[in-house]
C-alpha cells in the first residue's frame, strides 16, 4: 500500500464526487444544455460531455486493474465485489492487451440516449472501481508499463505519471461540466 496511490485515488474520488453532485443537483433537462468547448463530443452537450467522462473513469480503472477495458465493466468476485488486490497484468510482468483501438468505442451519446440515473450509476461504479489504485505499492506506481499497454502510455512514463496526467484530463472535464451547469 502506498500513500501516492491513495492520493490518486483520492484525486480521482474527488472529482467522481463532484461530477455526482453536480449531475446529482440538476434535473434531467439539464443534460441537453451545450457544454462550450465540448462541442466535438457527441452532439455537445452536457449529457455526451457527462457519458464521455464517466466512460473515461471506468477506463482509467480497468487499466488500473488490469482489466479489458471493452464495457469498462468490473470483474466480480461473489455478487457487487471487485477483488481490492488485483494487481494489473503489466504489473506482474505480463502485457496488458495489444495497442488501443479507438475503433471499439463509440462515439459519445447525446442528450436523447443518456439519463440522469445511468450516469450517476456509472459515476458510482467508476468510484468503486478505483479501490485497487490505493492498494499499489511504491514499486507498483513506478512501473513503466510499456508503450502498447495503453493509448497514453509510451514507455518512459510511470504508472503514477500516467494516472496523474489522465485525472489531470479528466478534471478539465468535470470544469466543462461545472461551467455548463452553473
Amino acid at each position: 500500500m502506498s500513500d501516492r496511490g491513495a492520493q490518486l485515488m483520492q484525486a480521482a474520488d474527488s472529482q467522481i464526487t463532484e461530477l455526482t453532485a453536480l449531475l446529482g443537483a440538476r434535473d434531467e433537462a439539464a443534460l441537453s444544455l451545450p457544454c462550450p468547448g465540448r462541442e466535438k463530443l457527441g452532439d455537445g452537450t452536457v449529457a455526451a460531455c457527462a457519458a464521455h467522462t464517466a466512460g473515461n473513469y471506468l477506463r482509467i480503472a480497468a487499466f488500473i486493474a488490469g482489466e479489458d477495458h471493452e464495457d469498462h465493466a468490473p470483474v466480480t468476485h461473489g455478487p457487487g465485489r471487485r477483488d481490492p488486490h488485483r494487481i494489473p497484468s503489466f504489473l506482474r510482468g505480463r502485457r496488458h492487451a495489444a495497442g488501443h483501438d479507438a475503433s471499439r468505442h463509440s462515439a459519445p451519446p447525446g442528450a436523447g440516449d443518456v439519463d440522469r440515473r445511468s450516469l450517476l450509476d456509472r459515476l458510482s461504479a467508476a468510484r468503486d472501481a478505483f479501490a485497487p489504485l490505493a492498494n499499489l505499492t511504491d514499486e507498483q506506481l513506478d512501473t513503466v508499463p510499456a508503450a502498447s499497454d495503453m493509448r497514453f502510455c509510451d514507455g518512459q512514463r510511470t504508472l503514477e505519471q500516467i494516472v496523474t496526467s489522465l485525472l489531470n484530463h479528466q478534471s478539465h472535464q468535470v470544469a466543462a461540466l461545472r461551467a455548463a451547469l452553473a
